[in-house]
């Protein structure tokens, strides 16, 4: 067998175009080393060999089986082949000169035949199989897009462009390109030997591709999350039933045929492993994983592509390590910071000449005098320039190539509607800010616009401000600041805020963020409860009624904002100070205290742990005015045995109160709760919490009893449960504590009073 690599040969080109006529032409012209024949495969021949009739196609499956092993065995013999099929798209090409591994090299020669599309379409109407003028357009369309048309890259030896329409490819034409075969060869390998790259493991444009076309799908679909609706709608457009596996597994299924992927069927990128391997290498260099803002060094690795699969083929340009980590990172770079663009950048011509560059947040290590660039182009050097591989503050013309090249065909930039040109600035959800979907963002927005509306929560207004004018430069969010009909949010809230914005307290728009960084920064402050009344003799020490505390939390509770904080303790050894919850519009910030800081997070930490066991028990967010029976109720939190300040509220039910109350247990911990029992006969069940307590004798106009276990400053003096208990008005019975069933009688017979004064 011959050592030189074997010659074989891939048609290109749209239905109607000619190409089995030029594999008759071209077959007898072809023989192996040892003289063997040359072997023509055709996939219509193929189809009307499995199915009967070259119309039916089939599943491609079995049409591929019988190619590919019909290849493999005339390519272990020395027998050269012809593929007469479309190879319309790239990755049909691909799947030959770069995705197989055959019995020994192969040296492939693409022929393309750029017969005009209306030529096309005259031959296809001669066959005895129409072909449907749209797949005729679609083909051509594919095959002359200025990125993605066929290109020595692919792997091919070289390409011998040729149009029969035009009277070229008679047989004596055919020899005269068969002959100069081999200078055309010599001379391409000379040319790409003078550049000599430096080769790395994506040099091969198969590997480049699926690493590029996973990092698209990654980025669209949010690391091929599939929780929330929205995402797996649009996945299960691509592949239903949703494939099954690990995210590499998943994946191989999703580029296989996913429509932005060169139109779908692209089974050459749907490998698992060297996807998982690829997963790997973005995390590896900060694309994904928890160091995404990483100015980390793009290691492009080293070796080249791996031998067997292609012969003295072409390379793409980013084969050379130096490309290649120069384009990927502006590429992470403008995945992780979508918006980063110069202030007041706007969409006109990226080359229109600015006067100046804006001012940069690295120093620059060159001045630029060119204006030929606009100030996008200088803004992203400005900004990459640090990380070593990086463009050099003279390479502007490099990265505009790269933007129009690689960035923009492969769907990283958007590009200006009807222009075909590149947005000068990203619009936005990439994998840096894809920590939730297209549509969980939207969910967020509804959340938060409402959290603004109805809740009164001013702080979140810059945020709001921001997020909307994002979403819509994503075109996630209408130009009106709506969502489209289809993405109307799920969630809405009915409540709305009582709490009003007064000047000076910290309701006000001023003061709401400085406790905020105060919480941030776990910085003590000095606050005023408006309502308290500072006496004569307080005025007369200069004593306003202020005191020293650590914020911890602001908290919407039922229909007010709150601060939850910790009163700086006096004279305590522990450092433990009481927690207290205000309304945010009778709180003054009167200044902070100093640079007074927690020695340590976990002070403020375990302040917190406090604060939400209180509230647990609680039910409500009155702590009462004591330090001890606030630790008392620590319990194990603290490693505490003091026994706790509870006692018990017991009262008992109508059989409709008793199905209200236990429908919501939760108020108050389950440990702290206990129900009656359900009454045998009366269609009621047991609530799904503790049902210890016997009902009352039969007859009982309350039959149901309920228990609460509570501190004993909540059962006497939060207006919080008081309410609670006594909207339910003759709908329960109040047994313990007496002093609580004392109130529930006055506030009765206050009402009764009140209505026998009127006439």
């Amino acid at each position: 067998m011959s050592t030189s690599p074997l010659r074989c040969h891939l048609l290109i080109g749209p239905p109607g175009s000619g190409k089995t006529t030029l594999a008759n032409q071209l077959a007898p012209m072809l023989q192996g080393a040892d003289g063997g024949p040359c072997l023509v495969l055709s996939t219509d021949v193929i189809r009307a060999e499995l199915f009967g009739d070259a119309a039916v196609q089939g599943p491609w499956d079995e049409i591929r089986t019988v190619l590919l092993q019909r290849l493999q065995s005339a390519v272990a013999a020395g027998r050269p082949v012809i593929i007469d099929a479309t190879h319309a798209r790239r990755p049909w090409r691909l799947m030959y000169t770069q995705g197989l591994q055959l019995p020994q090299p192969v040296e492939w020669i693409g022929w393309w035949l750029t017969t005009t599309r209306e030529q096309c379409k005259a031959w296809a109407l001669r066959r005895d199989r129409p072909v449907p003028e749209s797949v005729i357009e679609e083909f051509h369309a594919s095959l002359d897009n200025r990125f993605f048309r066929p290109d020595r890259a692919e792997g091919f030896a070289t390409i011998v462009t040729l149009n029969p329409g035009a009277g070229e490819g008679s047989d004596d034409d055919l020899r005269g390109r068969l002959v100069a075969l081999d200078g055309r060869i010599r001379n391409a390998l000379n040319r790409q030997r003078a550049v000599t790259p430096q080769l790395h493991r994506y040099s091969r444009l198969l590997d480049l591709e699926r690493l590029l076309f996973l990092l698209r799908l990654l980025t669209s679909f949010n690391g091929l999350d599939d929780s929330d609706p929205g995402t797996a709608a649009e996945l299960l457009k691509i592949c239903n039933p949703p494939p099954q596996g690990d995210v590499a597994e998943r994946a191989a299924a999703y580029l296989g045929s996913w429509n932005e992927v060169h139109g779908g069927n692209s089974e050459c990128y749907a490998d698992a492993t060297a996807i998982r391997a690829d997963l790997a290498w973005l995390e590896a260099n900060g694309f994904t994983g928890l160091d995404w803002q990483s100015d980390q060094p793009i290691e492009a690795g080293s070796g080249g592509p791996p031998e067997g699969s292609s012969v003295n083929g072409g390379q793409p340009a980013l084969a050379s390590q130096e490309v290649f980590r120069r384009v990927f990172t502006l590429l992470r770079h403008v995945l992780k910071y979508p918006f980063d663009a110069p202030e007041a950048s706007s969409d006109r011509e990226q080359s229109e000449p600015e006067p100046s560059a804006p001012p940069s947040p690295r120093p620059k290590r060159a001045k630029r005098a060119s204006t030929e660039f606009g100030p996008f182009y200088r803004h992203l050097i400005d900004n990459l320039q640090e990380i070593e591989g990086s463009y050099r503050p003279d390479q502007e013309a490099a990265l505009r190539y790269d933007i129009e090249h690689v960035l923009t065909p492969y769907g990283f930039l958007p590009t200006v509607k009807g222009k075909g040109r590149p947005h000068s600035r990203r619009q936005g959800y990439a994998i840096g800010t894809a920590l939730l979907s297209a549509d969980q963002l939207l969910q967020v927005h509804a959340q938060l616009k409402a959290s603004h509306d109805r809740l009164s929560d001013q702080s979140q207004k810059p945020l709001l401000l921001t997020l909307e004018e994002r979403l819509q430069r994503a075109g996630i969010l209408g130009a009106d600041g709506n969502p489209d009909r289809l993405r109307q949010p799920r969630r809405a809230l009915a409540h709305r805020s009582y709490t009003e914005e007064k000047p000076g307290t910290l309701s006000s728009l001023e003061l709401s963020p400085r406790v905020e960084r105060a919480i941030r920064d776990r910085r003590r402050v000095w606050l005023r409860h408006t309502p308290d009344v500072v006496d004569q003799e307080q005025r007369k020490r200069g004593d306003d009624g202020s005191f020293r505390a650590w914020p911890l939390q602001l908290i919407f509770h039922n229909i007010s904002w709150y601060l939850a904080f910790e009163t700086s303790p006096i004279g305590r050894s522990d450092g433990l100070g009481l927690i207290r919850v205000l309304r945010l519009d009778r709180l003054v910030l009167t200044k902070e205290d100093g640079n007074v800081r927690r020695s340590s997070e976990q002070e403020h930490a375990h302040a917190l742990e406090r604060l939400e066991r209180l509230m647990d028990v609680c039910g409500g967010v009155y702590f009462g005015e004591s330090i001890e029976d606030q630790l008392a109720v620590m319990g194990p939190l603290l490693c505490r045995s003091v026994k706790p300040p509870y006692q018990v509220l017991r009262f008992s039910c109508t059989p409709w109160v008793f199905i209200l109350i236990k429908e919501t247990p939760r108020r108050y911990p389950l440990e702290h709760i206990a129900f009656s029992r359900a009454i045998q006969g009366d269609d009621s069940k047991d609530p799904n919490t503790r049902c210890i307590l016997t009902p009352n004798p039969a007859g009982d106009s309350h039959p149901y009893p309920v228990e609460f276990r509570l501190p004993d400053w909540t059962i006497e003096h939060d207006w919080d449960l008081h309410n609670w208990l006594f909207r339910w008005g003759a709908g329960i019975r109040i047994e313990q504590p007496i002093a609580l069933r004392q109130k529930q009688l006055q506030q009765a017979q206050e009402v009764v009073d009140l209505y026998g004064q009127m006439p």
